[in-house]
C-alpha cells in the first residue's frame, strides 16, 4: 500500500522516516513519500488516487482544504477547522486531526499543567487548544489578526471563560505563564529572546513547546533552555501525532510505548 505526506514546502519533512519505521515494525511492506502540493491542489490530487493508496499526511497549506473534500470528517477535525490526516475506507476518505492527540500526549506527560500561552492562531494553535480543553487551565492566545477569533473560540469548546484573546503586540506577556506554546513560522518569536534574557523581569516559563523542528534550536528555545526551562521541539509533537496516524492508516493495534520509542529513534536519523 502507498501513503505520503503532502504540503508546501515539504522537502524538510521527517514524516517518511517515522512512517516507514512504523510500517517495518508492523511487518508491512508499505511505501511513504514526500509530495510537494500547493494550496487548492489537494482535491484534484486525491481524485486521481487508486485503491493502492491507504492514507495521506497533510501539512500546510492543505489542512483546511482537506475538510472540504473528505466524505467524513472526525469531530475533532471539524472543531479545529483543519485535518492533517486523510484515511481511505473503501470508496470514501475520512479526515482526522492527529495533532490534537499529539498535543494531548505532551500535556498528559507533564506532572503539573499550569496556565498556558499560545503564540499564533492557525491550525496547529487550534489543535493545541482542543487538546487543552479537558484541563482546568487558563489559556491566553496571542493573535496577529482578529479574524481568527471565532475559530479559536470554537476550538476551545464550551470553556470560553478560561480563554483570553490578546493582541500580538502584547506577546511579551506570554512569558508569564508556566507553559508556552509557539505555533508561529520560523523567526516570528525571535523578538521574545531579549525579554526572556531580562534577569529582572523573568520569564516564568517552565515548559516551552515549539511546533518548529527544522532550524533547531530556535533563538527563543535556546534562551529559555539556558534559564532552566524544559524545551520540546516540534519533533515531539511530530512523533506523537505520527503514532496515531499509523494506527489510523493501517487499522492495526500495537504497543503504543514501543511504537513511540521506535519513532523517537527514527526522528533523529
Amino acid at each position: 500500500m502507498k501513503c505520503a505526506v503532502l504540503g508546501s514546502p515539504i522537502a524538510h519533512s521527517k514524516s517518511p522516516q517515522l512512517h516507514l519505521a512504523g510500517y517495518a515494525f508492523l511487518g508491512l511492506d508499505w511505501s511513504y513519500e514526500r509530495i510537494e502540493l500547493a494550496k487548492t491542489s489537494l482535491s484534484a490530487f486525491v481524485s486521481k488516487l487508486d485503491k493502492t493508496w491507504a492514507g495521506l499526511s497533510l501539512t500546510m497549506p492543505l489542512k483546511e482544504e482537506a475538510l472540504d473534500l473528505a466524505d467524513d470528517v472526525d469531530l475533532l477535525a471539524r472543531r479545529v477547522g483543519g485535518a492533517n490526516t486523510l484515511v481511505r475506507e473503501g470508496e470514501r476518505w475520512r479526515a482526522f486531526n492527529t495533532d490534537v492527540l499529539g498535543f494531548a500526549e505532551i500535556f498528559k506527560k507533564q506532572s503539573r499543567l499550569g496556565n498556558v500561552s499560545i503564540l499564533g492562531g492557525g491550525a496547529t494553535a487550534r489543535a493545541a487548544l482542543a487538546a487543552l480543553e479537558p484541563f482546568d487551565v487558563q489559556v491566553s492566545v496571542y493573535l496577529r489578526s482578529a479574524h481568527r477569533i471565532a475559530s479559536i473560540e470554537k476550538a476551545f469548546g464550551e470553556n470560553s471563560r478560561r480563554l483570553i484573546i490578546k493582541d500580538w503586540k502584547e506577546r511579551a506577556d506570554s512569558l508569564v505563564d508556566p507553559l508556552l506554546i509557539s505555533t508561529t513560522p520560523d523567526g516570528a518569536s525571535d523578538d521574545l529572546v531579549e525579554v526572556s534574557e531580562d534577569a529582572s523581569s523573568g520569564p516564568r516559563t517552565e515548559i516551552f513547546v515549539d511546533a518548529l523542528y527544522g532550524n533547531w534550536p530556535t533563538p527563543l528555545a535556546r534562551a529559555l533552555s539556558g534559564r532552566g526551562c524544559e524545551v520540546l521541539s516540534g519533533k515531539t509533537l511530530l512523533v506523537y501525532q505520527a503514532v496515531e496516524q499509523i494506527r489510523l492508516m493501517t487499522h492495526l493495534d500495537f504497543d503504543q510505548q514501543k511504537m513511540e520509542s521506535l519513532l523517537f529513534e527514527a526522528v533523529e536519523k
